[in-house]
């Protein structure tokens, strides 16, 4: 195997190329395995006449009910700890802003006042 294949072939960011007899190199696009497909659906799974518009409400907020729940069970929630010294750092920041939005309307106020 020569260099330059070698090199080609452990890198995967170079083009893979094909050598064609004595022709220059031609860039190949990477193989790529064909994804299987889901099955069809057994003629008993499908449905033989659509559900009427207040069944299908239902069963949408049935579907999206459940979607919820399995979303909501995989949250990694963090512990007593975390939460807690979470919760002082948003209120200490609060207290902190507050009192800086403060001041500066306390001083503008005095500025504006003095000036009329």
């Amino acid at each position: 195997m020569s260099a330059q294949r070698r090199t080609a072939t452990k890198s995967r960011t170079a083009p893979r190329t094909r050598e064609v007899d004595n022709a220059a190199p031609v860039a190949v696009a990477p193989a790529r395995p064909a994804a299987p497909r889901p099955p069809k659906p057994a003629a008993s799974e499908r449905s033989a006449e659509p559900k009427s518009g207040a069944a299908q409400r239902i069963d949408d907020l049935k579907e999206s009910l459940q979607e919820t729940i399995a979303e909501i069970k995989k949250v990694n929630w963090p512990d007593r700890e975390t939460t807690r010294n979470l919760t002082i750092v948003v209120i200490g920041m609060t207290v902190a802003l507050g009192l800086l939005l403060g001041g500066i309307d306390f001083v503008l106020q005095t500025l504006y006042t003095s000036i009329r």
